[in-house]
Protein backbone atom coordinates (compact mmCIF):
# COMPACT_ATOMS: atom_id res chain seq x y z
CA UNK A 1 0.00 0.00 0.00
CA UNK A 2 2.69 2.25 0.61
CA UNK A 3 3.27 2.60 -3.18
CA UNK A 4 -0.17 3.31 -3.92
CA UNK A 5 -1.64 6.40 -4.28
CA UNK A 6 -5.22 7.37 -3.93
CA UNK A 7 -7.08 10.33 -5.50
CA UNK A 8 -9.96 11.53 -3.20
CA UNK A 9 -12.11 13.79 -4.72
CA UNK A 10 -14.59 16.23 -2.63
CA UNK A 11 -11.45 15.79 -0.38
CA UNK A 12 -12.32 18.85 1.49
CA UNK A 13 -15.63 17.83 2.78
CA UNK A 14 -16.98 16.81 5.60
CA UNK A 15 -16.92 13.12 4.75
CA UNK A 16 -13.88 13.56 2.37
CA UNK A 17 -11.72 14.42 5.13
CA UNK A 18 -12.42 11.45 7.25
CA UNK A 19 -11.76 9.21 3.95
CA UNK A 20 -8.19 11.03 3.97
CA UNK A 21 -7.73 10.59 7.64
CA UNK A 22 -9.31 6.84 7.19
CA UNK A 23 -6.67 6.57 3.82
CA UNK A 24 -3.36 7.24 6.09
CA UNK A 25 -4.26 5.17 8.87
CA UNK A 26 -4.19 2.43 6.59
CA UNK A 27 -0.63 3.47 4.83
CA UNK A 28 -1.99 4.70 1.93
CA UNK A 29 -0.30 7.99 0.09
CA UNK A 30 -3.17 10.26 -0.80
CA UNK A 31 -3.74 12.71 -3.36
CA UNK A 32 -6.50 15.25 -1.97
CA UNK A 33 -8.28 17.41 -4.93
CA UNK A 34 -9.75 20.00 -3.57
CA UNK A 35 -11.05 23.27 -5.58
CA UNK A 36 -10.04 26.21 -3.21
CA UNK A 37 -6.34 26.51 -2.03
CA UNK A 38 -7.80 28.24 1.16
CA UNK A 39 -8.95 24.72 2.36
CA UNK A 40 -5.66 23.11 2.05
CA UNK A 41 -5.51 23.00 5.83
CA UNK A 42 -8.56 20.74 6.42
CA UNK A 43 -6.33 17.79 4.50
CA UNK A 44 -2.76 18.41 4.54
CA UNK A 45 -0.48 16.25 6.44
CA UNK A 46 2.23 13.69 6.20
CA UNK A 47 1.85 11.21 3.12
CA UNK A 48 -0.80 13.29 1.60
CA UNK A 49 -0.30 15.71 -1.66
CA UNK A 50 -2.89 18.37 -2.17
CA UNK A 51 -3.89 18.85 -5.77
CA UNK A 52 -5.70 22.09 -6.79
CA UNK A 53 -7.90 21.91 -9.20
CA UNK A 54 -11.58 21.87 -10.25
CA UNK A 55 -12.71 18.75 -11.05
CA UNK A 56 -15.27 19.51 -13.62
CA UNK A 57 -12.27 21.20 -16.05
CA UNK A 58 -11.02 17.06 -18.01
CA UNK A 59 -7.58 18.86 -17.69
CA UNK A 60 -7.56 19.25 -13.99
CA UNK A 61 -8.66 15.72 -13.68
CA UNK A 62 -6.32 14.31 -16.40
CA UNK A 63 -3.33 16.21 -14.40
CA UNK A 64 -4.51 14.59 -10.68
CA UNK A 65 -5.20 10.78 -11.98
CA UNK A 66 -1.44 11.00 -12.96
CA UNK A 67 0.30 7.96 -10.89
CA UNK A 68 -2.99 7.13 -9.41
CA UNK A 69 -4.06 3.35 -8.70
CA UNK A 70 -6.98 4.33 -7.35
CA UNK A 71 -9.68 6.71 -6.95
CA UNK A 72 -12.55 7.62 -4.32
CA UNK A 73 -15.03 10.05 -4.24
CA UNK A 74 -16.43 11.66 -1.64
CA UNK A 75 -18.04 14.61 -3.77
CA UNK A 76 -22.04 16.19 -3.34
CA UNK A 77 -23.66 18.39 -4.37
CA UNK A 78 -24.30 20.15 -0.49
CA UNK A 79 -27.96 20.46 -0.53
CA UNK A 80 -28.38 23.33 -3.44
CA UNK A 81 -31.90 23.23 -5.28
CA UNK A 82 -29.86 24.23 -8.36
CA UNK A 83 -31.04 21.68 -10.78
CA UNK A 84 -28.35 22.42 -13.20
CA UNK A 85 -25.25 22.12 -10.65
CA UNK A 86 -26.70 19.35 -9.32
CA UNK A 87 -26.62 17.19 -12.20
CA UNK A 88 -23.07 18.58 -12.89
CA UNK A 89 -21.68 17.61 -9.59
CA UNK A 90 -24.02 14.61 -9.04
CA UNK A 91 -23.66 13.24 -12.60
CA UNK A 92 -21.75 14.42 -15.32
CA UNK A 93 -18.92 15.21 -13.04
CA UNK A 94 -18.80 11.44 -11.62
CA UNK A 95 -19.54 9.97 -15.47
CA UNK A 96 -16.27 11.81 -17.10
CA UNK A 97 -14.23 11.46 -14.07
CA UNK A 98 -15.19 7.37 -14.41
CA UNK A 99 -14.65 7.40 -17.92
CA UNK A 100 -10.77 9.30 -17.02
CA UNK A 101 -10.32 7.01 -14.83
CA UNK A 102 -10.79 4.16 -17.38
CA UNK A 103 -8.74 5.44 -19.57
CA UNK A 104 -5.70 5.94 -16.79
CA UNK A 105 -5.95 2.45 -15.70
CA UNK A 106 -7.28 3.40 -12.40
CA UNK A 107 -7.74 -0.35 -10.80
CA UNK A 108 -10.69 0.38 -8.11
CA UNK A 109 -13.07 3.16 -7.81
CA UNK A 110 -15.46 3.89 -4.91
CA UNK A 111 -18.21 6.13 -5.09
CA UNK A 112 -20.01 7.31 -1.82
CA UNK A 113 -23.75 7.61 -3.00
CA UNK A 114 -26.55 7.44 -0.73
CA UNK A 115 -29.43 5.36 0.38
CA UNK A 116 -32.60 5.95 -1.35
CA UNK A 117 -31.46 6.37 -5.19
CA UNK A 118 -33.77 3.44 -6.75
CA UNK A 119 -36.55 4.73 -4.89
CA UNK A 120 -36.42 8.58 -4.80
CA UNK A 121 -39.91 8.97 -4.79
CA UNK A 122 -39.98 8.17 -1.43
CA UNK A 123 -38.14 10.82 -0.51
CA UNK A 124 -39.59 14.25 -2.14
CA UNK A 125 -36.83 17.26 -0.76
CA UNK A 126 -34.17 14.88 -2.07
CA UNK A 127 -35.19 13.58 -5.40
CA UNK A 128 -33.88 15.77 -7.51
CA UNK A 129 -30.77 14.73 -5.80
CA UNK A 130 -30.80 11.27 -5.63
CA UNK A 131 -31.88 10.81 -9.53
CA UNK A 132 -28.32 12.29 -10.24
CA UNK A 133 -26.63 10.32 -7.71
CA UNK A 134 -28.30 7.18 -9.14
CA UNK A 135 -27.06 8.71 -13.17
CA UNK A 136 -23.67 9.19 -11.94
CA UNK A 137 -23.79 5.55 -10.52
CA UNK A 138 -25.04 3.83 -13.59
CA UNK A 139 -21.96 5.40 -15.88
CA UNK A 140 -19.53 4.33 -13.23
CA UNK A 141 -20.98 1.11 -13.31
CA UNK A 142 -20.56 1.20 -17.18
CA UNK A 143 -17.36 2.81 -17.07
CA UNK A 144 -15.11 -0.43 -17.29
CA UNK A 145 -13.42 0.56 -13.78
CA UNK A 146 -13.76 -2.02 -11.30
CA UNK A 147 -15.75 -0.01 -8.56
CA UNK A 148 -17.84 -0.15 -5.14
CA UNK A 149 -20.96 2.18 -4.76
CA UNK A 150 -21.67 3.01 -0.90
CA UNK A 151 -24.74 4.40 -0.19
CA UNK A 152 -24.83 5.71 3.51
CA UNK A 153 -27.83 6.23 5.58
CA UNK A 154 -28.32 9.87 7.03
CA UNK A 155 -24.90 11.44 7.76
CA UNK A 156 -23.96 12.56 11.32
CA UNK A 157 -21.06 13.79 12.62
CA UNK A 158 -20.76 11.19 15.64
CA UNK A 159 -17.61 9.49 16.41
CA UNK A 160 -17.42 6.53 14.48
CA UNK A 161 -16.50 2.95 15.65
CA UNK A 162 -20.34 1.76 16.57
CA UNK A 163 -21.48 -1.47 14.21
CA UNK A 164 -22.52 -1.12 10.76
CA UNK A 165 -24.85 -2.72 8.95
CA UNK A 166 -24.36 -3.59 5.51
CA UNK A 167 -26.45 -5.33 2.72
CA UNK A 168 -27.08 -4.70 -1.39
CA UNK A 169 -30.34 -3.70 0.29
CA UNK A 170 -31.07 -2.96 3.56
CA UNK A 171 -35.29 -2.63 5.05
CA UNK A 172 -35.84 0.69 5.55
CA UNK A 173 -33.46 3.53 6.78
CA UNK A 174 -30.92 4.72 9.15
CA UNK A 175 -28.13 6.99 10.46
CA UNK A 176 -24.28 6.77 10.21
CA UNK A 177 -21.33 8.55 11.47
CA UNK A 178 -19.23 9.88 8.78
CA UNK A 179 -16.41 8.44 10.30
CA UNK A 180 -17.80 4.53 9.74
CA UNK A 181 -18.46 5.96 5.76
CA UNK A 182 -15.23 6.32 5.46
CA UNK A 183 -13.84 3.62 7.18
CA UNK A 184 -16.10 1.58 4.86
CA UNK A 185 -14.79 3.20 1.83
CA UNK A 186 -11.45 2.42 2.48
CA UNK A 187 -12.16 -1.13 3.48
CA UNK A 188 -13.48 -1.45 -0.27
CA UNK A 189 -9.71 -1.28 -1.70
CA UNK A 190 -8.82 -3.83 0.96
CA UNK A 191 -11.39 -6.25 0.23
CA UNK A 192 -11.33 -7.99 -3.21
CA UNK A 193 -15.03 -9.05 -1.99
CA UNK A 194 -15.87 -5.52 -2.68
CA UNK A 195 -15.31 -4.94 -5.87
CA UNK A 196 -18.38 -4.32 -8.54
CA UNK A 197 -20.49 -4.23 -5.62
CA UNK A 198 -23.16 -1.81 -4.24
CA UNK A 199 -24.15 -1.26 -0.62
CA UNK A 200 -26.14 0.28 1.91
CA UNK A 201 -24.86 0.84 5.22
CA UNK A 202 -26.13 2.12 8.53
CA UNK A 203 -25.02 1.85 12.39
CA UNK A 204 -26.56 -0.48 13.96
CA UNK A 205 -25.72 -1.85 17.83
CA UNK A 206 -25.59 -5.44 17.17
CA UNK A 207 -23.86 -5.61 13.80
CA UNK A 208 -19.87 -5.60 13.67
CA UNK A 209 -17.23 -2.55 13.07
CA UNK A 210 -16.61 -0.88 9.77
CA UNK A 211 -13.18 -2.26 9.31
CA UNK A 212 -14.24 -6.14 10.35
CA UNK A 213 -12.28 -8.34 7.05
CA UNK A 214 -15.49 -10.22 6.08
CA UNK A 215 -17.34 -7.03 5.80
CA UNK A 216 -18.08 -7.31 1.98
CA UNK A 217 -17.92 -11.03 1.57
CA UNK A 218 -21.57 -11.84 2.59
CA UNK A 219 -23.03 -8.87 0.05
CA UNK A 220 -24.80 -10.36 -3.12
Amino acid sequence: MANELVLVVGASGRTGQRVVKALRRHGFRVRAMIRNAAARDRVEGEGVEVFVGDVTREEDVRRALDGVTYVVSALGSKGTTDAAHIELIEYTTIAELAQLAQEAGVRHFVLCSSMGVEIPELIPPLAPILRQKRRGELALEGSGVPFTIVRPGGLTDEPGGGGVAIARTLHGFGMISRDDVAEVMVQALLQPEAKNKIVEIVNAPDAGPADRPDLFAGVA
